[in-house]
């Protein structure tokens, strides 16, 4: 049986967030014990609770923690600027995620509105009369593209039918009719 997958917001409730950060701790404290031992990779977890004075660490012993820390920061500035992400850059990535979606939404929501104002006036559910003039212009757009791509399925109909020869007559005084 799978679990349901966990929305990753902020929890508002104190004592539900709190839970949360005890429950969750111990866990990501043995992932990465687990990662360090099956990759063989230098691991270190520092975990702040906001209440909490102390961090929760993981590996346990201050000399690994301080050979760990010292590794990284002996890395060039580039690798580390490359595999940081902080608290506020990871809020920022994700606002200009958000508002692009957002963006592409709201476009497609303003098409199909459109598109549903011009199927109101061509089945006579509403008029010309009663469309604001910024439906106007988009609606003119609409129809712009509509008869651009209308344009081209007839072209490429009507060159169709060029290539091809005509179908068999099915006239029975055709001389050239076997039937």
């Amino acid at each position: 049986m799978s679990r349901k997958k966990v929305e990753l917001v902020y929890k508002e409730n104190d004592s539900a967030r709190r839970s949360t950060f005890t429950k969750r701790a111990p866990g990501l404290i043995k992932k990465t014990r687990e990662i360090s031992v099956l990759c063989d990779v230098d691991a270190l977890a520092i975990i702040y609770g906001q209440e909490d004075q102390t961090p929760v660490v993981w590996p346990p012993s201050e000399e690994d923690m301080r050979r760990i820390i010292s590794k990284y920061l002996s890395k060039p500035e580039i690798y580390q600027a490359q595999k940081r992400l902080d608290q506020q850059a990871f809020l920022e990535q994700t606002i200009k995620k958000r508002t692009e979606q957002m963006k592409r939404i709201q476009r497609k929501n303003r098409e199909t509105k459109i598109e549903d104002l011009l199927n109101d006036i061509i089945h006579g559910r509403s008029t010309l009369e009663q469309v604001s003039p910024n439906d106007l212009r988009d609606l003119l757009l609409v129809l712009e593209d509509k008869s651009s791509s209308f344009a081209y399925q007839i072209r490429v109909l009507a060159e169709g039918n060029n290539n091809n020869p005509p179908p068999p007559s099915t006239n029975s005084n055709d001389v050239n009719n076997p039937i």
